[in-house]
């Protein structure tokens, strides 16, 4: 990220990690305190609530898979990749205020996909193929985006404003397990380039 950039972006990004950290001790990724649980209708509640039970979909390797979910309150990521580059993977996090010279890429173990994947599978997550939730009664609620593109070139693309696909939560819960120390590593730049705008020693 270039020094001294949007620094009202930075001061308004550092002062929410910094209720994060304080706060939770531990920030929780890309999720919400209290996302609503709230489903398709005609859903199977028993496999929703033991997704071993449910019929899950082989699916082939992820390409890349890229997933939000946003409350009212902006936050300092606005997304969270997984993205397979030949033997080798990253976790890529797209800012509020992201130019592409400004996205934060972390390496990860190509096993990571391969846990996304499962995942995916172990939730159904191919029953989320064009999914489109929309709860005009709900004003000021939460919104959802999923896409993942596999190396046979098919694909699974899910939006939702207050109406989400079955298990979306755990699906978004395990994602942020899974990139939680890139989550960590871009705060932590977040934090030094704010001090470092700021006049702060950073040593």
């Amino acid at each position: 990220m270039k020094k001294g950039k949007k620094g009202w972006i930075l001061l308004m990004a550092f002062t929410t990690w910094t209720v994060l950290i304080t706060g939770c001790g531990k920030w929780t990724g890309n999720k919400q305190d209290k996302v609503p649980e709230v489903t398709m209708a005609g859903s199977d509640t028993e496999n929703m609530e033991n997704p071993e039970n449910s019929q899950s979909t082989p699916l082939p390797d992820i390409q890349e898979l890229t997933y939000y979910v946003h409350g009212t309150m902006m936050e300092p990521i606005r997304s969270v990749s997984l993205i397979r580059q030949g033997e080798k993977a990253l976790v890529r996090i797209e800012p509020w205020d992201g130019e592409e010279e400004e996205l934060f890429d972390y390496p990860v173990d190509a096993e990571t996909l391969d846990q996304a994947r499962r995942v995916l599978e172990t939730y159904d997550v191919a029953s989320w193929a064009g999914f489109r939730g929309n709860d005009p009664n709900v004003l000021d609620g939460y919104s959802m985006s999923f896409q993942v593109e596999f190396v046979d070139g098919s694909r699974i693309e899910a939006f939702g404003e207050n109406k989400f696909p079955k298990n979306y939560h755990d699906v978004f819960s395990e994602l942020d397990d899974l990139t939680v120390e890139a989550n960590d590593a871009f705060y932590k730049e977040l934090k030094r380039n704010y001090d470092e705008s700021a006049g702060r020693n950073t040593d």
